[in-house]
């Protein structure tokens, strides 16, 4: 039997089970943070919907704020940890809800009103493949189907939810998890390496004009 052949039945053969997101993931709304403790310096920052990548989804540093330090007091629980996945509650932008990403730090960030952290169920669904499931088709449907009709539009924890996903057994749900996020940190590197293309490229045109010098 070809290579092919044995992974299409394998595919055909996967056991897919239908659960309510609920089933499988807690998940919780940021805490509310009062304005008057904004700041442009300190060691905490509020996470705010800047802070997702639309296009293709990650986490990215929100530039469009100046006043991002929070200097009032947090519970513990909303500093958030390395890994940590995060999915907004507001869209302000078209196509946000359901978009996810993860914490790259522990200790550094606040996770405010407008932002949920979803936690899986030990288990029962891998964190890997939850990111993933958050952030697929059938998902983001739903969200946008449930969503209050606003002209910036809502959801909430228990929309999420809410959701009807179908999953493969957990062993599966890790190898397609871990397979998933290997390719999205070779892009990721792939990206870093074509933004200092241009660096690289007036160092060495730099260099030869001093040579030339």
């Amino acid at each position: 039997m070809s290579t092919f052949a044995s992974q299409n039945e394998s595919k055909q053969n996967m056991k897919m089970t239908k659960y309510k997101l609920s089933e499988l993931v807690e998940v919780t709304r940021g805490a509310s943070l009062s304005g008057q403790f904004y700041a442009e310096e300190g060691k905490l920052v509020r996470l705010t919907l800047g802070n997702f990548n639309i296009n293709g989804g990650g986490f990215k540093e929100n530039t469009s704020k100046t006043d991002l330090y929070f200097t009032g007091t947090v519970r513990d629980e909303f500093i958030l940890n390395e890994g940590d996945i995060i999915t907004p509650l507001t869209e302000q932008s078209l196509g946000l809800l359901g978009t996810t990403a993860r914490i790259p730090e522990s200790g550094k960030y606040i996770q405010s009103q407008d932002v949920a952290l979803v936690r899986c169920k030990k288990g029962l669904l891998d964190p890997n493949f939850c990111y993933y499931l958050i952030s697929s088709s059938i998902v983001r449907q739903q969200l946008s189907a449930a969503a209050q009709q606003t002209k910036i539009r809502h959801t909430s924890p228990e929309k999420i939810k809410d959701c009807t996903v179908w999953v493969p057994d957990f062993d599966v749900q890790k190898n397609i998890g871990r397979i998933l996020t290997d390719i999205d940190n070779k892009i990721a590197i792939n990206r870093r390496i074509n933004d200092n293309l241009p660096m690289l490229d007036r160092s060495s045109r730099g260099a030869r004009v001093r040579r030339a010098a």
